[in-house]
């Protein structure tokens, strides 16, 4: 009986640790094959427009990914219906190609990209989509990228 208190009480630790998040979602990528027509969708239900808030991105990739950065473009559409399109550039690897973030005893490495802070303005659902942007080549060659497994979308309370 003592060691079932024990548990629940590390299962609440261990889950009341992140009381900064308010969404994290992560989505996966098939056949760790990210297409250049597969966009993530992200729906967001916003009740807090008095906080400041952090939105990162989170990728999780393989050692077979063949690039040390990750160009995404991230559209962000508000309950109004407003479209806001940006450009996110993901660093994954140092110049020595040494991968960033946590991993690799698997081959899967983890890392979050910080996006924006900013408030949101209207309560109601705020939809997110996440388009890899990567091209390659003097035409601009767009690329179907090998070793992405997931991509995810985080919103965070700012400290």
């Amino acid at each position: 009986m003592k060691n079932i208190a024990l548990i629940f009480v590390g299962c609440l630790f261990l889950f009341s640790c992140d009381s900064s998040r308010v969404f994290e979602e992560n989505l996966k990528i098939s056949n760790e094959n990210w297409s250049i027509n597969d966009i993530k969708t992200f729906e967001v239900n916003i009740a807090d427009t008095n906080s400041l808030m952090n939105v990162l991105v989170n990728v999780r990739h393989t050692s077979s990914y063949s690039f040390s950065n990750l160009w995404l473009f991230v559209k962000t559409t508000n309950p109004s219906g407003i479209i806001q399109t940006d450009t996110l550039e993901c660093i994954l690897a140092e110049p020595d190609g040494k991968w960033l973030g946590d991993g690799g005893i698997t081959d899967l490495w983890s890392l979050r990209t910080y996006f924006n802070t900013q408030r949101f303005n209207k309560k109601g659902k705020y939809v997110f989509e996440i388009e890899q942007a990567m091209r390659y080549g003097e035409k601009a060659k767009l690329l179907n990228l090998e070793g992405v497994s997931d991509i995810g979308l985080r919103i965070e309370t700012a400290n």
